[in-house]
């Protein structure tokens, strides 16, 4: 499955400066984030804050430690 994309956003993206795409993608990362928290939350009702933002983490993460992921990273 491919994903081509409507030319009329390939025009819209071309003429967005670099800072408004950041914010669009830190929007849209922040968006999953409380989708992520939120669906957490409910099959796991009985979870603490922490606990759920450990899920956050490991979903993320993909279940990684980030010194895995990034063995470059000081």
């Amino acid at each position: 499955m491919t994903y081509e994309p409507d030319e009329d956003d390939v025009k819209a993206l071309r003429a967005m400066t670099l800072q408004q795409r950041l914010e669009g993608a830190l929007d849209f990362t922040n968006q999953v984030r409380q989708f992520k928290m939120t669906s957490t939350r409910a099959h796991h009702p009985g979870w603490t804050e922490e606990k759920v933002m450990d899920e956050l983490r490991r979903w993320v993460s993909r279940g990684m430690n980030p010194a895995e992921l990034y063995p470059w990273w000081p």
